[in-house]
């Protein structure tokens, strides 16, 4: 019916009332006539003289003699075109009476559609019913309507079929369903081909239900459905991914009697293959050729292209072959969808035998055919076979167009072939072919890629100079290109150019920025794009918020970070790796308590922890110093199902490796392979890194040789750039430099991290030229040198106090686009304070914090401990407020600095203040600083003070009772009062307090001072009485006082007790007993002391033969030189 419908053209129809051209209307008396007299007409046109009548009436309405239709009479009779062009032209010009209601003009128009449906004049029908669709009229108005004019015609139900069409086109499916269901419900059957556009209209949306009730309805309704419209079921049944119910259908169709076509099979096929049941989708294969129905090439060609998508092109190529047998001939688009196939998963070999086979059988390869040997060519880098391709292509009379250069582009920029790439550019537009955006886009790409940013503008300039206008990727490019090099101020730059062009940002350039803004530690700015993107109607991806997250985490601000995280949830885009972030951050704080806290709100928000949460957590266990508690959670993981994978391996590999546990370290890795997780290059680069970060670097090394010599191990450049990195950390420099060279040699490509470490190592040992070469391979290899690389010159020059060179390099810096970060301020502070500069680079300080520089305590630290080390405290505290000011937080050094500053200067009452200060802040302040700021207030006479420190020790439980009153002797003993302090030490002995061994020592060096050697030797009995065991400088201490009283034999008794008591001597104890056999010459002694001195390693055997005062001086030469002395 409905190629009935459209077989014959009709001429488009005017509704729009205009002005008639005849000289008078028909003399209607009351609007109300005018339906009666369209009954007439139908009725006219049913006579059995229809011809006649139709001329006369025609020849009426010519001459406007409209009042003789009424007197007219009329018999059955089929309508023609003629007779619709009348009531076309009768209904213009009667709307345009005054007096008639909408219900009457309903009624006209109604009677007028059945007219012209009855005259074939379909296009004209389905004009009215959009037209009184238009006017508000509903389905259910418009249907009653036609039902009451439907006897009056003689009418047939093919007016409702076009009813039905008319609100389908018009994308009204709810107004199509309701036709449908009045037309039922008063006993018509609508057409099939209606159903089916309905179906078709409602499978659009995707929604298996509402088709599925509808087709229920179709069949009990008693239409009959036709295989279309089984086949529109099923492809919808399939989208939903119910392919158990369109198996059941597709099955009914061949129960009831229904052939389902090639068509329906392929609608299944391919869904099975979208959802990786390929075996079901051979079965249905082999199911086809049991029914008689032969496969396509096109049921093949759906097979076998889900089968390369699925990177599985040799199951599809084995389809080929199955192809063959059955007599089905491949095509282009099959042999293209292979080779594209292999293409993609590496294979050139294979998809250039497939294409020399196509050629065998006759099928041509065209443009797609080369396109994706070149673009997968040049993927790899195989510019030659590229090339080649390019000149078999156009010796065929193909002709590359803009894809096949757009893959030699992009290949040759992402193998850093720049100037390849520049080169093609230019014969592209010598040879007459269209360059592009995307092509310069591509170039551009290339450049800021390589750091070429000048480069990457000029080809916009050039883009402007070619008339064409750069898009938003063109712009996200730069953006990008800029923002990762560090320079921002570029970067916004580039951002105002697309403000003023008009262009609309999108999400990936509000992405590029905020990433980049994180990869910087600039959490205030990326939360400040981040807030403009959402008020700009763009919404962010989980990835960028869980990023945001991540830095908030990062820079410490956990809760702002848990907070945000709420807000993402809000908004619907949390997901687990939000809360492994937020997990994460905690661990990173040392908060693992909180951090297990929020695994289980994880489990509570319905999240699955995954390895990765469970790696951070064990990383923070790790982290916690308690490393057995880490490992009982590992043992515990292991019993979890998928929570350990190699990175949960690796993590606790790399921690034991830190804290030096090699052969548990060890273990774990024979366990990962009995687990069948072998372990991979960064396995084994975390095993180098850890020993490289431990100072293992020697070991790192023989590791890395061994498993190259095994065949076990194959070096990358991390594995370099960790040795080198770790090398100069041990002072290796000139190792590192070395290994820098083998890295070179191996082919490797150094990338901007391992020349920064080959920099400080040359910075490190003053290699100059060597750096100048690592300079210029930065430059030759298109590499930009990141803030860290100007970081290190700077700092080099700032350690060799070259004021002049770091403030140069300090405005290389500015004039380069970056921003100085605290590195940069460290090292710029550092030059001002070796150069004595305090003030100057206090200045400074204020200067670049103000400027938005971020500035660590450590800086501070530096200034603050130059100014306290001068003796000018007040300015070490304004530092210190200051400090706090700009929201850094002092550290111990910090307070240390300050009070060693101060004691220094005997202001002990404001070093007490700071003590308390230190508490306030957090700091517990060591035993060390109580009990010289209480030798120092004894040695000022403030004895008051120094007991009143004493009981303040015992109450903030720093310290014991005994330990206090130990400090307080040593204090009254360091200051000269002697007496007070024996004194003070009896009283601990009476009150059953064991003085420390220390301060045993120190009153008996000030008995030694004051010659009093039978005193100081009874208070060594007392020591040794109260268990408190004499130590090696006690000994020294004794020895050199009889030493200089010229007591050789006391000295050598205490030398024997020493050693008999298992006390080992030192470097001074050897010292003082040489000087005394030196200037007593005696040979006997002498000769005894060279055998502990061999046993010591201060002296060699080889010298045996030599007299013993020669080897006397050897071993003071030795012991001068393990003292660090000339």
């Amino acid at each position: 019916m409905a190629s009935r419908f459209g077989s014959r053209k009709a001429p488009k129809c005017n509704l729009s009332p205009k002005t008639p051209k005849t000289r008078g209307p028909p003399p209607f008396d009351d609007p109300k006539d005018i339906p009666q007299f369209l009954r007439n007409a139908c009725k006219f046109s049913a006579s059995s003289h229809g011809k006649e009548a139709a001329r006369s009436v025609y020849a009426v309405l010519t001459i406007d003699r409209w009042e003789s239709l009424n007197c007219m009479k009329y018999k059955t009779a089929p309508l023609r075109r003629v007779h619709g062009r009348l009531a076309l032209k009768f209904l213009k010009w009667v709307v345009k009476r005054p007096g008639l209601e909408l219900a009457h003009i309903t009624h006209l128009y109604c009677i007028t559609t059945h007219i012209l449906v009855r005259a074939r004049m379909y296009d004209c029908a389905k004009s009215i019913l959009k037209y009184l669709s238009d006017t508000g009229s509903g389905p259910r108005s418009v249907f009653y309507a036609l039902m009451d004019t439907y006897p009056l015609c003689n009418s047939n139900p093919a007016v409702f079929d076009l009813l039905i069409r008319v609100y389908v086109r018009m994308g009204l499916i709810a107004d199509a369903l309701e036709a449908f269901r009045l037309m039922c419900s008063r006993g018509f059957r609508p057409s099939v081909y209606s159903c089916n556009m309905i179906l078709a209209a409602m499978a659009k949306a995707r929604r298996a239900e509402p088709v599925w009730e509808f087709f229920g309805e179709v069949i009990e309704n008693g239409v009959c459905p036709t295989v279309a419209t089984f086949n529109i079921v099923l492809n919808v049944l399939c989208g939903e991914g119910k392919l158990k119910k369109a198996n059941y259908l597709l099955g009914k169709m061949e129960e009831s009697g229904y052939a389902p076509t090639v068509v329906s099979y392929n609608t299944v096929l391919n869904w099975h293959c979208k959802k990786g049941r390929y075996k079901e989708a051979m079965q249905l294969l082999d199911h086809m050729s049991f029914r008689g129905i032969e496969a396509d090439v096109c049921t093949y060609n759906v097979l076998i292209d889900d089968l390369c998508k699925n990177n599985t092109s040799a199951k599809g190529y084995l389809l080929l072959k199955k192809m063959r047998k059955r007599m089905v001939f491949p095509n282009e688009v099959t042999y293209n969808t292979l080779i594209n196939g292999f293409v993609n998963e590496g294979k050139m070999g294979v998809a250039g035998k497939i294409c020399y086979e196509m050629c065998k059988v006759d099928v041509s390869p065209n443009c797609i055919t080369y396109n994706a040997l070149i673009d997968g060519h040049c993927r790899r880098g195989n510019f030659v076979e590229a090339y080649g391709l390019l000149d078999e292509m156009q010796a065929k009379g193909l002709r590359p167009n803009q894809v096949t250069y757009g893959s030699l582009l992009d290949g040759l920029c992402k193998h850093g072939k720049l100037d390849s790439a520049r080169n093609l550019l230019a014969k592209l537009k010598l040879d007459g072919v269209t360059v592009n955006s995307i092509m310069y886009t591509t170039l551009m790409d290339g450049e800021c890629g390589s750091g070429n940013l000048a480069e990457a503008m000029g080809f916009l300039d050039g883009m402007s100079k070619n008339n064409m206008h750069p898009d938003i990727v063109t712009y996200s490019v730069l953006v990008n290109g800029f923002s990762k090099a560090g320079r921002i101020n570029h970067a916004k730059e580039i951002i105002c150019k697309i403000v003023r062009s008009g262009i609309r940002m999108n999400k990936i350039v509000y992405s590029t920025l905020i990433c980049n803004f994180c990869r910087l530690g600039n959490i205030d700015e990326a939360i400040r794009f981040y807030t403009i993107m959402l008020r700009s109607g763009r919404f962010p991806d989980a990835f960028i918020c869980n990023l945001l997250i991540s830095t908030l985490c990062r820079s410490g601000n956990v809760a702002e970070a848990e907070d945000f995280m709420h807000h993402v949830h809000r908004i619907g885009l949390s997901n687990s790796a939000s809360f492994d972030a937020i997990i994460g951050g905690c661990v990173s704080k040392g908060d693992v308590l909180r951090a297990f806290k929020l695994l289980d709100k994880m489990v509570e928000f319905g999240y699955q922890p995954s390895a990765f949460t469970y790696g951070s957590l064990l990383k923070g266990l790790c982290k916690g110093a308690d490393l057995q508690e880490a490992l009982d959670f590992f043992s515990k993981l292991r019993k979890v199902p998928h929570a350990t994978d190699i990175v949960t391996y690796n993590t606790m590999v790399a921690e034991l490796f830190t804290q030096g546990y090699f052969a548990l370290a060890l273990s774990l890795i024979d366990e990962m392979v009995e687990n069948n997780l072998f372990p991979d290059s960064y396995t084994y680069g975390c095993l180098i890194a850890g020993l490289c970060r431990t100072g293992n670097v020697f070991t790192a090394i023989l590791l890395l040789e061994r498993g190259v010599q095994r065949g076990t191990l194959y070096p990358n450049q991390f594995m370099y750039s960790s040795i080198i990195s770790g090398l100069v950390k041990i002072g290796q420099g000139r190792a590192g430099i070395y290994y820098f060279d083998d890295l070179v040699k191996q082919g490797l490509n150094p990338d901007i991290v391992t020349l920064n470490a080959v920099i400080d190592a040359c910075s490190r040992t003053g290699e100059l030229d060597k750096m100048d070469y690592v300079l210029s391979m930065t430059e030759s290899r298109s590499l930009t040198p990141s803030l860290i690389t100007y970081n290190i010159l700077l700092h080099g020059e700032s350690a060799q106090k070259n004021i002049s060179g770091f403030f140069a390099m300090y405005r290389a810096i500015l004039n380069h686009g970056y921003i100085p970060d605290k590195f940069t301020c460290h090292s710029v502070i550092l030059g001002l304070c070796k150069s004595g500069m305090l003030d100057v680079g206090a200045k400074f300080l204020k200067m670049m914090i103000e400027k938005g520089t971020c500035a660590d305590h450590l800086t501070f630290d530096m200034l603050i401990t130059a100014y306290s080390q001068r003796g000018n405290v007040s300015k070490a505290f304004d530092l210190l407020n200051f400090m706090k000011s700009a929201g850094v937080s002092p550290s111990e050094v910090t307070f240390s600095s300050i009070f060693n500053g101060l004691k220094r200067i005997s202001r002990c009452r404001e070093s007490h203040v700071l003590l308390h200060g230190m508490v306030e802040s957090g700091f517990v302040p060591t035993i060390r600083q109580y009990c010289r700021l209480i030798a120092k207030m004894c040695g000022c006479g403030d004895i008051r003070g120094a007991l009143k420190l004493k009981d303040e020790m015992e109450a903030l439980g720093i310290s014991s009772r005994q330990v206090a009153e130990s400090a307080l002797v040593r204090g009254l003993v360091q200051s000269g009062k002697t007496q007070d302090g024996m004194a003070m030490l009896k009283s601990m002995v009476m009150s059953k307090l064991i003085p420390t061994i220390p301060t045993f020592t120190t009153a008996i060096h000030a008995l030694c001072k004051e010659s009093k050697m039978s005193e100081a030797m009874e208070l060594k009995l007392l020591m040794e009485r109260l268990g408190a065991r004499p130590d090696v400088v006690t000994y020294n201490v004794l020895l050199t006082s009889f030493c200089r009283s010229g007591e050789l034999a006391r000295v050598f008794m205490l030398y024997e007790e020493m050693k008999h008591r298992s006390v080992a001597p030192d470097a001074t104890t050897f010292s003082i007993l040489i000087e005394a056999v030196s200037a007593d010459k005696d040979s006997v002694r002498g000769e005894k002391i060279l055998v502990d001195l061999e046993e010591g390693g201060f002296v060699s055997q080889s010298s045996t033969g030599e007299p013993w005062g020669r080897r006397l001086a050897e071993a003071v030469a030795n012991i001068n030189l393990a003292k660090g002395k000339p």
